[in-house]
């Protein structure tokens, strides 16, 4: 077998060596590559709940040290889709968001795609926890 045939061989074994062990699929390739993004505004009573109950519990969470989190909160629900309460690099997500999405908003993105969507309280618990955690296993 020549070089080439030995390195050809080489990576196809550790590539399937890798889908094998889990390497290779379809969870992010690292923490930093899954984040949480938080949309919610002063004026929500649902977001303020959240905010002082999930989100104080979640942050102390071993899953919350491994991903990034980001928040957008406006002043007012009118204002929330605004440019000026999401920085440049989110406003992308935003810009995919159809007018239904309502607040507390959490969009769980995993290499920079938007994999799972949910906004209402009741929802952190019943999708956006649940997703989070089938990513990071």
């Amino acid at each position: 077998m020549t070089t080439r045939g030995w390195i050809g061989a080489t990576v196809l074994m550790l590539a399937g060596a890798g889908l094998a062990l889990g390497w290779l699929s379809s969870r992010p390739s690292a923490a930093r590559d899954l984040m949480l993004l938080y949309v919610g505004a002063e004026d929500c009573a649902p977001c303020r709940s959240w905010q002082g109950t999930e989100a104080m519990t979640f942050r102390a969470s071993p899953e919350f040290a491994r991903i990034v989190y980001r928040e957008v909160k406006a002043p007012t629900l009118r204002d929330v889709l605004k440019d000026e309460y999401w920085p440049d690099d989110l406003r992308t997500y935003r810009d995919r968001l159809g007018r239904g999405a309502g607040v507390p908003l959490w969009l769980v993105i995993a290499d920079e795609r938007i994999v799972q969507q949910s906004f209402g309280e009741s929802q952190w618990r019943n999708s956006v926890l649940p997703k989070i955690r089938s990513l990071i296993r």
